[in-house]
């Protein structure tokens, strides 16, 4: 008898156990507006949320790479997060909020902050001012993890950290702490995606849509799709085509978004901070939200915001 693909990869899926501490899902980054002496623009960000939550999306976060949290203040991180749990609670959705820091006091007391606000679900990453041992990555998610037991946590696995956890790193980890229930990863690399899902199936990844199709190929995974706020249907597409097991349409969606990043950057003349690009998007959807960044970081010159926006009205603006 024979098979498809198709069949052959949601048969693949079925081997994953069947309870994961998160459920799947597909995950979008809400990225700050700040006006021209570096506050949050509270109305802009307002539109930029609800846009979010009109494109059917439940599973969103604030203040990871693309959405500076890791510049900013204390004030400015209070401001927005206030915020965005007033636009983001309810409504059967689960908003996350970054928590980045070198001092793991300080995130511990952001999030007991956070959870004053009715928040739930963090994201955090590794303290970045040296690589931490094998002692100490035990020591940072039992501490941050275990001050918040009813909480849930999503650990953002980056190079800048200066240590990317591999699959047996993820599974020492989750087997001591209980409510660790996701990872975001971004490696296009399929050996290290395949050992995320092989060796800690326990815990949701959510792969970025470079490496999402070859997540699928594995086990149950989800999506954060950097694109998902500028084209949010052809995202879902591609979460769609994943949970079906649509192998063709699968890297075929993934091959699109590959060639429009292209596209639409290729005339930048600097290589910028992530949330340069991803504030370009989301200033491409509403010419009135500022993609200022803040500084020292900076963004896209007013000529490259130009040029995006006469690719992206020309060619892109109907694949949303």
């Amino acid at each position: 008898m024979t098979h498809s693909i198709g069949e052959a990869l949601r048969s693949c899926q079925m081997d994953s156990p069947p309870t994961q501490r998160y459920p799947q899902s597909h995950l979008v980054a809400c990225v700050i507006p700040w006006t021209s002496d570096d506050k949050p623009d509270t109305g802009a960000f307002e539109r930029h949320v609800q846009a979010a939550i009109e494109a059917d999306y439940r599973c969103l976060y604030i203040f990871g790479t693309a959405g500076e949290g890791y510049a900013v203040s204390e004030t400015g991180f209070r401001q927005v997060v206030s915020k965005f749990a007033r636009l983001s609670l309810g409504g059967g959705r689960d908003p996350q909020v970054g928590i980045m820091g070198l001092s793991m006091q300080t995130m511990i007391e952001r999030i007991r902050w956070c959870v004053d606000q009715g928040i739930e679900m963090f994201q955090i990453s590794l303290p970045a001012w040296g690589p931490l041992d094998d002692k100490e990555l035990m020591v940072f998610f039992e501490t941050v993890c275990g001050t918040f037991p009813d909480c849930r946590f999503l650990h953002y696995n980056l190079p800048r950290t200066k240590r990317v956890l591999t699959g047996a790193d993820y599974r020492r980890v989750a087997s001591a702490v209980p409510n660790l229930v996701a990872t975001k990863n971004s490696s296009t690399d399929y050996a290290r995606t395949a050992d995320l899902l092989r060796e800690s199936p326990e815990l949701q990844h959510f792969l970025l849509e470079s490496n999402y199709a070859m997540g699928c190929t594995v086990g149950r995974c989800s999506l954060l799709c950097s694109l998902g706020g500028l084209l949010p249907k052809l995202a879902w597409r591609l979460f769609g085509a994943g949970m079906q097991g649509d192998v063709a349409d699968l890297f075929r969606v993934t091959d699109i978004l590959h060639g429009l990043k292209q596209r639409l950057f290729s005339h930048c003349e600097r290589a910028m901070i992530d949330g340069a690009y991803d504030k370009a998007f989301a200033w491409l959807r509403d010419p009135t939200f500022s993609p200022r960044l803040l500084p020292p970081y900076i963004g896209m010159s007013e000529s490259e915001l130009a040029r995006c926006r006469q690719i992206f009205e020309a060619e892109l603006a109907d694949l949303g």
